[in-house]
């Protein structure tokens, strides 16, 4: 049993893992490490230039921006509507009923 201290100086017990998690949990190192093995700088050199290949592939494809009129960001002329959790919270704040 592994002791974790708490806020009243109580210390809580918890059970050690099982035989099926610390395998699971070995499975998934083994995994990880796999995969962190993979990643070289020839395998993301390899990755950049198949990405610039697709990318060119379908070149005619794309939309020319500098033509168009674009604006990230709208100045919350079209702000979503406030979900129903927020519109309790707005309405208790206003009514100062908040728990404390």
């Amino acid at each position: 049993m592994v002791p974790l201290p708490e806020k009243n100086n109580k210390k809580k017990v918890l059970a050690e893992e099982s035989l099926k998690t610390k395998k699971a949990r070995e499975k998934l190192k083994k995994r990880l490490e796999i995969m962190d093995a993979k990643i070289t700088k020839e395998a993301i050199e390899r990755k950049s230039i198949e990405i610039h290949r697709w990318i060119s592939r379908r070149a005619d494809r794309r939309i020319a921006l500098r033509d168009k009129t674009i604006a990230l960001f709208d100045e919350n002329q079209n702000a979503a509507e406030i979900s129903q959790k927020i519109s309790k919270i707005a309405e208790k704040i206003q009514t100062g009923k908040l728990p404390e």
